[in-house]
């Protein structure tokens, strides 16, 4: 996720702010699996940017 990378965070980094493995977060990144919206919130939090802004870049295609 460039977002991610732009924050200067690991998949491990992330993860460990949202509550979840870096296999969650790299899942998410490769589309394998959606974050729930508990996790979109914390996403969100992490990365410094709104829910929608999170939600649109899972859930846009």
């Amino acid at each position: 996720m460039a977002l991610r990378k732009s924050k200067g965070l690991t998949q491990e980094e992330l993860g460990k702010k949202v509550g979840v493995q870096a296999q969650s977060i790299s899942k998410w990144e490769r589309g394998v699996s959606n974050p729930n919206s508990r996790h979109i919130k914390e996403l969100a939090n992490a990365l410094g940017v709104s829910g929608s802004d999170i939600f649109l870049l899972f859930f846009s295609n």
